[in-house]
């Protein structure tokens, strides 16, 4: 299991990163369902998942369908705050 984050602001980071990945980075509006975000990310805890997701909503970095949400999509606005990924960055 990955260790998790330790601050709010490197959570949305991660949260926000996960979900351009399980899009296969591709642009908006790309949807993915919570649950494949949730394994990407390695944690368990479902409530701060969704907690994130209403975060980044409430500041325009994600879409969101239901409540709770159910699969979500990153904006232009998510796309620009996560910008590009280093070449040879590694992996997952």
């Amino acid at each position: 299991m990955v260790t998790p984050p330790t601050n709010a602001a490197q959570f949305i980071s991660d949260l926000l990163n996960a979900v351009h990945d399980v899009t296969g980075r591709r642009p908006p509006p790309t949807w993915t369902h919570i649950d494949k975000v949730q394994r990407k990310l390695g944690i368990a805890n479902a409530d701060a998942i969704e907690a994130g997701i209403r975060l980044a909503v409430a500041k325009g970095w994600l879409r969101s369908d239901g409540d709770p949400a159910s699969s979500v999509t990153l904006t232009v606005d998510g796309i620009k705050l996560i910008g590009p990924k280093p070449a040879g960055g590694g992996g997952d």
